[in-house]
């Protein structure tokens, strides 16, 4: 990673962000802010309600809901299967004093579980796969954890912007954490950004109803970073 050229993609971005009026962060700040919100429920409404609620959006739900994919609705399976090892898995989840790389494997582990016992459950079940993918569980972490965890927007999205701030070493394979490293270094150097402050001031209301979450515009910080990379290397 080349310091300068990380500058210059949070510079591009925040001057973008000030002097046009777009509203594409309404989606993923909506997102995790949802989540965020109804996870607090969670000890009264339990849960399969409260992962319900949080998993609801008045703008898209593409997150969790792609073609022929539905993870959600996988997820409401996994948690009837066994709802004690489902609030296992999401306890654990939560335990930030444990290394983000167990908590994962330990997710997906207790996931592939849930998964099994459904298939057991119900012989004419086509369902191989448990979909809680890189994405999703990035919406779990940064729903959970809004401050310290951001959105991945994909495998793609993220070697082009590890491309574009001159990276020797491209992911080849979804790794959350070392997306959550790379986001909490470029959160540490728009911190420092002199346009910083003046765009959380823009985003706030009066004038935008869907709150704006700091942390969260690492992930457009990526998106936008490594779409405008393509463009110009196309």
């Amino acid at each position: 990673m080349k310091v300068h050229l990380l500058q210059k993609a949070i510079a591009d971005f925040t001057q973008l962000q000030l002097r046009t009026d777009q509203v594409d962060w309404y989606l993923p700040h909506s997102l995790v802010n949802r989540f965020h919100t109804e996870w607090q429920q969670l000890s009264d409404k339990g849960l399969r309600t409260t992962y319900d609620l949080c998993l609801r959006s008045e703008i898209s739900n593409r997150w969790w809901k792609r073609d022929t994919v539905d993870a959600k609705e996988i997820m409401f399976k996994l948690i009837d299967a066994d709802p004690e090892l489902a609030g296992i898995a999401w306890k654990d989840l939560q335990q930030t004093q444990a290394s983000l790389d167990g908590r994962l494997s330990r997710f997906t582990y207790y996931c592939e579980q849930l998964l099994e016992i459904h298939r057991s459950q119900h012989f004419n079940s086509i369902e191989t796969y448990h979909q809680q993918d890189a994405s999703m569980l990035s919406l779990y972490l940064a729903g959970l954890f809004p401050e310290i965890y951001a959105l991945y927007p994909g495998l793609s999205t993220f070697q082009q912007f590890c491309r574009a701030i001159g990276s020797p070493d491209i992911p080849k394979v979804d790794d959350l954490v070392r997306y959550m490293k790379v986001v909490s270094i470029i959160f540490t150097f728009l911190q420092k950004n002199d346009q910083f402050e003046a765009l959380i001031q823009k985003r706030k209301p009066p004038f935008h109803s869907v709150p704006c979450i700091p942390f969260q515009i690492n992930y457009e910080i990526v998106s936008y970073t490594a779409s405008s990379f393509k463009q110009t290397s196309a």
